[in-house]
Parts: C-alpha cells; structure tokens; sequence
C-alpha cells in the first residue's frame, strides 16, 4: 500500500473512528528510519452546530493528546466564518510517535463521543517534513 495512502487512512481514522486492519498493518511497517517530523491536518465539517454539543470531548481530546509522547502539539478550532467546521493539526515528532495515538484510550472516548455526528464531508492529510524553514519576511 502506498505510504502516501496510508498516512491519510490514519489520518481519516481520528475522527471516524475506523481503522481498518490492513491500513494500521501497513502503517506499523512503514519505513520510519530517517523521516522527518510528521503533521497531520483533519478538517470535518457537521451539521448545523452539532459539533458545539461536543467541545468538552474536543478540549479533552486536545489536552490528553498534547501529554503523548512524540506530540509537538495537538490542537483543535472552529472556523471563523463556519463554526460548523471542526480542524485538527498535529504535529509528532515521527511515525514511531504517531501510530501508538490511535490505539489511545482519549482516542477511543473521542471517538465514541463523535460517532453520534452526521458530518457533510471530511479531509484528512498527513504530511513529512524533513526540515522547518525560517519564515520569509
């Protein structure tokens, strides 16, 4: 399976709660020697201010999160001009760091508080990066 497939598989999986087998098997094979930092990007987009009944599990979510190992950050918002919006970026320090967060205990309460929502659609990427750049200015 592509590695490029694989990444966003996970990364689709944070918020649907699905895993499916083959993915995470390919995803704990993947070359993780040498990679860069890894960051994820979700963005889900729900009902009419469905996600507002559930922003004590977002912030729950957020903070157990942020405490893992290899997380540089996790942090979840509301779109300014469509608070319907819900999105997620993260930053891990590698693979090793990112495949352990999805067999969580927050992960599977997040999970569970979530499935009762009807989302519109949903995109999720994960992204290497070998280096950080300093800002153009």
């Amino acid at each position: 399976m592509e590695r490029r497939v694989v990444l966003q598989a996970l990364a689709a999986s944070m918020v649907t709660g699905m895993v499916p087998g083959p993915v995470f098997a390919a995803a704990q094979k993947l070359d993780k020697k040498g990679t860069g930092m890894i960051i994820v990007t979700v963005e889900v987009e729900f009902e009419d201010n469905q996600i507002q009944q559930k922003i004590g599990a977002v912030q729950e979510m957020d903070a157990a999160t942020a405490e893992e190992t290899g997380c540089i950050s996790y942090k979840s918002s509301l779109d300014a001009t469509n608070p319907n919006i819900l999105r997620i970026y993260e930053m891990w320090e590698s693979m090793d760091a990112l495949i352990p967060h999805f067999k969580t205990p927050h992960m599977a309460k997040f999970q569970k508080e979530l499935s009762s929502l009807k989302s519109k659609g949903m995109t999720a990427k994960v992204y290497e990066v070998s280096k950080e750049l300093p800002f153009p200015n």
